[in-house]
């Protein structure tokens, strides 16, 4: 977990910057704004919550809650940039320093893909959150991430082409730095879930692309939501 915990406290400027700009993060901010609209009461854990964006956003939805990502340098951005909030430096790998039922709701943006141990993050994520709580997370959509695109004769890129899906694996990506990325197939999320005592409520496919230079039938992002029973 050191090594990337160290990638991240180097991307952790570039990648703040880039994702306050990027139209791909404005669109995913408004699913999760129209699946969570009023959190009054309610206790909330933003589990690698890197800048902070959402866990101000649901404390101004009525929320308590706290910020936790395991880059220090993540967690002083998001105190600089939302003093109001409460956030604290955590390894999401390993037991969370959180009493059994403690949260209605752990919400995960971007962050499973970037971690090679989820299913102690399941296990976590299910012993932390109250009877009926819920589990939200979101991925790049692992059938499609890792591909290139396909154009026509016009330069309009209209399909991908996959090359290894089944089997993980792990590669480097270097948007903001070198920051490692883990392939996992869609059935190795939802068997993770289910195997940790999971309900799955609700799954999106959002579109991304604007349909005019990318088909926008394909996929960037996956969404999921959970319960515990």
């Amino acid at each position: 977990m050191k090594k990337l915990v160290d990638q991240w406290n180097k991307a952790a400027e570039k990648y703040t910057k880039d994702q306050e700009q990027s139209d791909f993060v404005e669109s995913n901010k408004q699913i999760v704004k129209a699946r969570f609209k009023d959190m009054t009461g309610q206790k909330v854990l933003d589990l690698g919550c890197g800048y902070g964006y959402y866990t101000d956003y649901f404390q101004n939805i009525g929320a308590e809650v706290i910020g936790v990502d395991g880059s220090e340098n993540m967690i002083d951005i998001a105190r600089s940039h939302y003093e109001d909030c409460n956030f604290a430096v955590c390894d999401i790998t390993k037991n969370f320093p959180y009493a059994n039922e403690s949260f209605d709701l752990i919400f995960c943006n971007q962050v499973l893909m970037d971690v090679e141990n989820i299913e102690k993050v399941f296990s976590e994520c299910y012993r932390v959150l109250k009877p009926n709580g819920i589990f939200y997370y979101s991925i790049v959509h692992p059938a499609f991430y890792d591909s290139e695109w396909v154009k026509d004769e016009k330069g309009f890129c209209y399909g991908k082409t996959i090359k290894s899906y089944i089997e993980p694996y792990s590669f480097t990506n270097e948007f903001w730095g070198e920051t490692e990325h883990f392939h996992r197939s869609l059935s190795y999320y939802l068997n993770v879930g289910a195997e940790r005592g999971f309900v799955l409520k609700h799954i999106e496919e959002p579109a991304s692309y604007d349909g005019t230079t990318k088909n926008k039938d394909i996929p960037l992002f996956f969404f999921a939501e959970y319960q515990k029973q």
